[in-house]
């Protein structure tokens, strides 16, 4: 999968096959600089995004079980948050852990959203800008009782290895949750869990979809529109929530 990210100025990053990173002029086609993305020492990058709250570009790298950031001043990725070794620990982000990070994004408020994939687990991190070294901290929002299928209550529910998160239009959550075929549903205000597509099915069920899910990997909106892919390709789908 091609990761590529629009900066300000108009200028674009991409991850290279090689797993390092380019920085391009608006153009996207002339190259400003290239970034040395040594402390990565060859693991892969999943995801990355630019954090307009840190003003950084945030890269996530699941065989590292961390996060690394790079800010328009430097020519080098360097550490962020994770100790290096896979486990769920929430709390200040020098001492928290991750397993297999593979998509991050920011909302509109700030919060630098996630999902673990190894942990089966989505989490945020909040950032002080009030305060001088922003004071991160890493919060686990669903996930804390382990993989399965469970909607209701946030504190309560459970996903299976998710692999993709996207924030709507509303500041909510949508997680593509690969190990259970569905699409699930955060509203942060309300604290709960809905499945919006997919999930464990009846015949009426699949009578009424359009599209069976198997595995989403990815989802994304574009014009109002919610698309998914999954192991069948790409679509668009109707969720059950608004």
């Amino acid at each position: 999968m091609e990761l590529s990210i629009g900066l300000p100025d108009g200028l674009l990053m991409s991850a290279d096959e090689d797993g390092g990173l380019t920085l391009y002029e608006s153009d996207h086609t002339t190259v400003r600089r290239r970034i040395d993305c040594g402390v990565l020492n060859g693991a892969r990058l999943a995801d990355i995004v630019w954090s307009h709250k840190l003003s950084v570009v945030l890269a996530a790298a699941p065989e590292t079980n961390q996060l690394f950031h790079w800010d328009p001043y430097t020519d080098f990725l360097q550490e962020y948050a994770g100790v290096g070794e896979p486990g769920r620990r929430d709390g200040k982000i020098a001492q928290a852990k991750f397993s297999a990070t593979v998509s991050i994004t920011e909302a509109p408020d700030g919060k630098i959203w996630l999902v673990d994939r190894d942990s089966s687990a989505l989490r945020y991190i909040t950032v002080d800008t009030d305060r001088p070294d922003g004071d991160p901290h890493v919060v686990t929002v669903v996930g804390r009782h382990g993989a399965g299928y469970v909607d209701g209550p946030a504190e309560d529910a459970k996903l299976a290895h998710p692999e993709d998160l996207q924030i709507l239009y509303d500041g909510s959550v949508v997680v593509a949750d690969t190990g259970n075929d569905a699409l699930r549903h955060l509203d942060p205000s309300e604290g709960e869990v809905t499945t919006i597509y997919g999930g464990p099915r009846t015949e009426e069920d699949v009578l009424d979809d359009d599209v069976v899910l198997r595995a989403p990997v990815r989802v994304t909106v574009a014009d109002s529109q919610l698309w998914v892919e999954d192991a069948n390709g790409r679509h668009l789908v109707e969720p059950r929530y608004v």
